[in-house]
């Protein structure tokens, strides 16, 4: 699976338990769906897989709670955890979107230097060059 596939296959399968939490009349359960969703958004790497395991056991353990919505929110938890411990670490985390490789500007690159506090103007090219120095004579 490429890029923000599972990412996004975890989260609608953990929506989807929520809604079928709810059908059931386990309110408290479709709650913790709900914020497992916003919890597989924003960790990543390891704690990304131990909210997995920890997601199949709670999804086999609701599984158990009788109604025909409930099995089938448990099972749709249950391969949520399991995506995310497969693929857990290929998951993009949060934030990283803009900070994929970008053309060099040049432009941007003075703006970049101004905000970290440094002069874009010394460097290589200015009058600080000892090539222009020779000249000048």
């Amino acid at each position: 699976m490429r890029g923000n596939r599972p990412l996004w296959i975890a989260a609608l399968l953990l929506v989807g338990a929520a809604g079928a939490f709810w059908g059931a009349g386990l309110v408290p359960v479709a709650l913790l769906g709900l914020a497992a969703v916003a919890a597989v958004v924003a960790v990543s790497g390891v704690a990304r897989r131990v909210l997995g395991v920890v997601l199949v056991v709670v999804g086999v353990a609701a599984a158990f709670g009788g109604h025909w919505l409930a099995v089938a929110g448990g099972v749709l938890v249950a391969a949520s955890g399991a995506v995310q411990v497969a693929f857990g670490a290929r998951m993009p985390k949060i934030g990283m979107g803009g900070q994929k490789t970008r053309a060099e500007d040049p432009e941007k690159d003075m703006w970049r230097a101004l905000e970290r506090g440094d002069d874009p103007t010394d460097g290589p090219g200015t009058g600080d060059s000892p090539a222009r120095a020779d000249t000048d004579e």
